[in-house]
């Protein structure tokens, strides 16, 4: 059976961009549609500012700072699209503030996709060991399969 929608969470490294062609390969042979999506990591000084002692944040600041890397994200992810994906497959974007293994596997879930194509640095030893893996997080939790890309 073929999937019908997939879920896309991009980074924008070059692991991130072979799991896209590959989902986009995939999208063509199963006429599925995409979700590129984009998971904006919260800034500690963003969540500190409503903590006490750290009044001096300026919310608006934050605010334009928050804005900032949205656009950013949905400029990159535009780009990614047009550089990658053919007209005759369907695609949305989607830029989420949030925690990158939570997000990518909510949105699967709000989303409706049934399958998530995702890519991997593959880290090893200490740098595996002290930054963790979202793709295995994801993978860990993943309401629908999910194909990892190295």
């Amino acid at each position: 059976m073929p999937f019908r929608h997939i879920l896309v969470p991009l980074d924008f490294s070059e692991p991130a961009l072979r799991a896209l062609r590959t989902a986009v390969g995939m999208a063509r042979h199963g006429k599925a549609r995409l979700t590129l999506l984009h998971a904006i990591i919260p800034h500690v000084s963003a969540l500190a500012a409503d903590v006490p002692g750290w009044a001096a944040f300026d919310p608006d600041l934050i605010q334009r700072y928050q804005q900032e890397l949205e656009t950013a994200a949905k400029h990159a992810l535009e780009r990614a699209a047009r550089d990658e994906i053919p007209d005759d497959v369907p695609f949305e974007l989607a830029v989420i503030t949030g925690p990158v293994a939570d997000t990518v596997n909510d949105q699967a879930k709000r989303r409706g996709a049934d399958l998530i194509c995702l890519g991997t640095t593959g880290r090893t030893g200490l740098p595996h060991l002290l930054l963790g893996s979202v793709a295995g997080r994801v993978v860990a939790r993943a309401p629908v399969p999910v194909l990892v890309c190295h």
